[in-house]
């Protein structure tokens, strides 16, 4: 153990966690009424961070309860605001509102609607509107439109809605759009569709379209379902792995222009515009958001020097995420963003030093102290890169497994295999993809069969696979994970880090006790 200290102080990511426990302590007295007073009892142990320094350690308490209570009263104005929505009684209303997004269902199609009027009365919430298949109008996001049809309460409903004020579902007999204002994101995403469909086959397109903007709509349901069994149907949810690239290419662009030499805020405007205005391409989804969000959190932490710890920009991101949005905290996407994110953060560094174990060191004929003097050479960078993606895909797997499976229902066991095929090719295509679409919608359409025909290639060539196995015999399926299982798996991912000043064999022994507990509690379950 180092000193006295049991964990290093992180005051962003520990500061998120009190943020999180003030969330559930809200919830859990709005909606079941349960006291939060109990939380209070953990505060003690405080002190063993901060052995021997009362002053350090109040200023620890007062700032973490801080962060406690700015997630409590976020969480319960949210649950409230939504709780107390005017409650209309079932009826036919006339509604108009603005089109924050518009989807098709199996049953027809599904319209969120934003700053709406129902009968001429305004609500501080969003309405859900389901229109049928016969409709044959063009409703766009953006679009401002006046249904008639039958008003439901949203009152009972998941956490999602309510994170998203939507607090009622109104199926419609009639539709009009009224107003079509001009939306420079909805022109450019229409027009990439458009290039897109013209330039490749049906199933490339659709496939491209969901890679660069996220709309899944076009990909046959089948094929779909199949990726998903196969585990890397997240590569169609535009967020870390397409906002990361993204990154990556600006910064490369940044390093090879005369950005590189102007000013830090400078490059943090530019590159933070190119995200932002990409993400308005995309509808500013919940997913694109938070990505940006720790993207720009990342950079700024290392341009100002502040901070370079990991798990203290991830608690920067969470803190701004939760505190405009806390009930994001019960959806599968942000749990999985920042699970994967905090698998990497806990496990990739003990994972790639275990690689290196295995492979050898990529300057192993060198003395150590003279290793970070000789540039590698290629077989040295390819190993570097090898390990790299080995240890950062495996620990984000590890950490989202559980959640996979407490939210869908099943696991694939070949996802890390595939992912491994995938997620390079999605990463290092993307940028390149990206830029040959700006060009086919710059030029006349009819360049867009020559300038998109090898995307194209590429992608019927890597949907093959695909379309001729069958991924569900491969899925572990029909596994209840209760959410105590989870909160000891994830301490014992914390214990086999680099995180605790304990010796290995207690870090290792801690961590062993947890697994063994979260696997009791999954069987146990699945036994009841």
């Amino acid at each position: 153990m180092n000193g006295a200290k049991i964990l290093n102080f992180r005051p962003a990511a520990f500061a998120a966690v009190f943020l999180c426990l003030g969330i559930f302590s809200a919830v859990a007295l709005l909606c079941y009424g349960l006291s939060f007073w109990w939380l209070t009892l953990a505060l003690p142990l405080l002190i063993l961070l901060r052995k021997g320094k009362r002053k350090q350690t109040a200023i620890a308490v007062l700032f973490l309860l801080a962060a406690f209570w700015v997630g409590f009263c976020s969480a319960f104005c949210k649950i409230d605001g939504f709780q107390n929505a005017t409650a209309y009684e079932r009826g036919e209303y006339h509604v108009t509102g603005t089109v924050v997004s518009e989807s098709e269902t199996v049953y027809g199609y599904k319209l969120v609607l934003g700053d709406i009027r129902i009968d001429g009365e305004e609500e501080n919430v969003q309405l859900i509107a389901y229109l049928p298949l016969s409709f044959e109008g063009n409703i766009e996001q953006g679009n401002r439109v006046l249904i008639k049809g039958k008003l439901e309460p949203n009152k009972e409903t998941e956490w999602y809605d309510i994170s998203n004020d939507l607090a009622y579902t109104l199926q419609a007999k009639t539709c009009v759009v009224t107003e079509r204002p001009f939306s420079l994101f909805t022109f450019l995403r229409k027009r990439i569709e458009t290039v897109l469909y013209a330039g490749m086959d049906e199933t490339s397109a659709a496939v491209t379209m969901a890679i660069l903007t996220g709309d899944e709509e076009g990909i046959e349901q089948g094929l779909l379902e199949n990726m998903r069994r196969g585990g890397i149907a997240h590569v169609f949810a535009v967020s870390g792995l397409h906002i990361g690239a993204l990154f990556g290419f600006a910064l490369f662009l940044i390093g090879k222009t005369p950005l590189h030499s102007a000013s830090k805020g400078t490059r943090f405007l530019t590159v933070a515009a190119l995200l932002l205005f990409y993400g308005g391409v995309c509808g500013f989804s919940a997913s694109i958001t938070r990505a940006i969000t720790i993207c720009l959190c990342f950079y700024a932490a290392k341009l100002i020097g502040v901070s370079k710890d990991f798990l203290d920009a991830l608690g920067v991101a969470a803190i701004l995420v939760l505190t405009f949005s806390p009930l994001a905290l019960f959806e599968a996407g942000f749990q999985l963003s920042f699970a994967a994110c905090l698998g990497i953060a806990l496990l990739s560094r003990p994972i790639e030093k275990l690689c290196y174990k295995i492979v050898g060191d990529i300057n192993g004929k060198l003395p150590p102290a003279e290793r970070d003097m000789h540039p590698l050479g290629v077989r040295g960078r390819i190993k570097r890169a090898c390990v790299s993606f080995v240890s950062v895909s495996l620990s984000a797997q590890i950490a989202t497994a559980p959640l996979c499976l407490a939210w869908f229902g099943y696991l694939s066991c070949l996802s890390l295999l595939l992912n491994s095929l995938f997620v390079p090719l999605v990463s290092v295509v993307f940028s390149a993809l990206l830029v040959f679409v700006v060009i086919a919608a710059v030029l006349p359409v009819a360049w867009s069969g020559v300038i998109l025909r090898i995307p194209a290639v590429v992608w019927s060539a890597a949907l093959l696979l695909f379309q001729t196995v069958d991924f569900s015999l491969f899925c572990i399926e029909d596994v209840v994970v209760p959410v105590v299982a989870l909160v000891f798996y994830f301490l014992a991912l914390s214990f086999l880090s680099d995180k605790w000043n304990f010796s290995k064999k207690l870090a290792f022994a801690c961590a062993l006790v947890c697994f063994s507990l979260s696997f009791s509690c999954i069987f146990v379950m699945n036994m009841l």
